[in-house]
């Protein structure tokens, strides 16, 4: 019994032996496993966000959520995940392959062509550094896409690294491709500089300004447009021509006078040599207007504005008339500002009628009329719209209004006078008001689509 005992635990001794000995060897397979596989480092893309976990499985913990279109290093595969490196910040963890897109890092500038041959046409040049899709491998080629802009074409396989980070010193020399320019047309990779993509409030008198691309630009087709109720409208040039396909020559600016304010307007534009035009030169991009000239004058950006409605014309010839009749000001410290918008506000829902001035029914000037009588005992007559506006301060821009003033408003066809309507500013680009016949007085937006158009500038009565 003792004799078996000692045999169970000499048994015990060396099956603990055992795998203290097959653990040293698996940590030494692991380590080698791991060099291994870090030596095999590849790249992928991730085609949405992803979430990055401790565990390869759905059921494990977030580490952190990377946004579609991160570049990661993927270390090791486990059936349905990837172990990958985000190599912004170092951190690690597991991820779904079916959220990675197989990528790889263009050694050198290079061709991608339309076949797999280098004597097939050069689509375009793709630059050294830039991450590509791999989307499938034939021999010494990869079919490819650029994520940026979504085109594809093959390119050599000895032209593609698997390293995020390119080390030249560790890997053979590479020869630089020699890109023949006159056999190519330029590339639509210039970038513009000036307004940025999208921006709004950009000046109404703009320079367009950009950097050249690639491919060897020997000039640009210029076109910008505005869509206004479904229709596209050609911006015009000083001497009336069409900005559509403008030739402008080989530059990096362009200038655009007396853009319409609050307007969205595209841009493309398109360069060209000797060879021939770029194509595929559609990509978005747009901007929007706002009221200001900078370096203009308030008479400068008024008339600005009012050459870009319609009937022109009319309604400058009308400002002149506006401009010749100036009448003595009124003038408004801070607490009788205050007292002027609490007096005109209390009339809220009171009815619309034409020359009223009771609570019985008021018109927009009549209110005004009845803020001045409360805000500074005025006892002077009832003035008109237009009359209200030639006795204050112009404020040529929207933004730069101040609660209390007055915004003024035009109608281009049934009236003689400038201002047809006047309001009341209440800030955040809301005005308060005595709309018309069928209404009552409430607050409005100047963003509303029927007064936006018809503004044409503010009255300050305080100092």
């Amino acid at each position: 019994m003792i004799h078996t005992i000692g045999k169970t635990n000499f048994s015990l001794e060396l099956e603990s032996l055992n795998k203290n000995f097959m653990k040293k060897i698996l940590l030494s397979i692991l380590l080698l496993t791991s060099s291994l596989i870090y030596a095999q480092n590849s790249i992928g893309v991730l085609k949405t966000d992803a979430n990055i976990r401790w565990e390869p499985s759905t059921n494990s913990d977030v580490i952190k959520v990377l946004p579609k279109g991160t570049t990661v290093i993927i270390e090791t595969r486990k059936r349905k995940w990837s172990f990958i490196k985000n190599p912004d910040d170092g951190k690690k963890g597991w991820v779904s392959n079916s959220l990675i897109l197989d990528a790889a890092i263009l050694k050198t500038d290079a061709n991608i062509r339309w076949e797999a041959s280098t004597n097939s046409g050069v689509i375009k040049v793709l630059p050294k550094g830039k991450t590509v899709i791999i989307e499938t491998r034939k021999r010494k080629w990869s079919f490819i896409k650029n994520p940026d802009d979504g085109k594809k074409g093959w390119v050599s396989n000895s032209l593609l690294s698997n390293n995020l980070i390119y080390d030249s010193a560790k890997q053979p020399k590479i020869i630089k491709p020699k890109i023949v320019l006159k056999n190519i047309v330029p590339n639509c990779d210039y970038r513009i500089t000036n307004p940025a993509n999208k921006s709004s409030n950009v000046e109404t008198n703009l320079t367009v300004r950009w950097i050249h691309g690639t491919g060897n630009p020997k000039g640009y087709y210029f076109t910008i447009t505005s869509n206004i109720n479904g229709k596209l409208d050609y911006v015009k040039t000083k001497d009336g021509k069409l900005i559509r396909r403008l030739n402008i020559g080989f530059v990096d600016s362009y200038n655009i006078p007396n853009l319409k304010p609050y307007t969205t307007y595209s841009i493309v534009i398109l360069p060209y040599n000797d060879i021939g035009l770029a194509y595929d030169c559609d990509q978005p991009f747009s901007f929007k207007t706002g009221s200001e000239i900078t370096g203009f004058s308030v008479n400068q950006i008024i008339e600005n504005r009012l050459k870009n409605m319609p009937n022109p014309n009319t309604v400058l010839s009308r400002w002149n008339t506006f401009k010749s009749n100036k009448l003595d000001r009124i003038v408004m410290n801070k607490t009788q500002t205050n007292l002027f918008l609490q007096e005109v506000k209390s009339w809220a829902g009171v009815p619309f009628k034409l020359s009223g001035t009771t609570r019985n029914g008021v018109d927009c000037s009549g209110l005004i009329w009845r803020g001045l009588r409360q805000a500074i005992d005025y006892n002077g007559q009832r003035l008109n719209a237009q009359m209200w506006g030639q006795s204050g301060k112009l404020i040529a821009n929207k933004s730069d209004l101040q609660p209390g003033d007055l915004v003024c408003f035009t109608n281009t066809r049934s009236v003689s006078k400038l201002v047809h309507h006047i309001a009341i500013y209440l800030g955040n680009n809301k005005f308060w008001h005595a709309p018309s016949t069928g209404s009552v007085v409430s607050e409005e937006s100047l963003d509303n689509v029927y007064w936006k158009p018809r503004f044409i500038f503010g009255v300050r009565f305080s100092k």
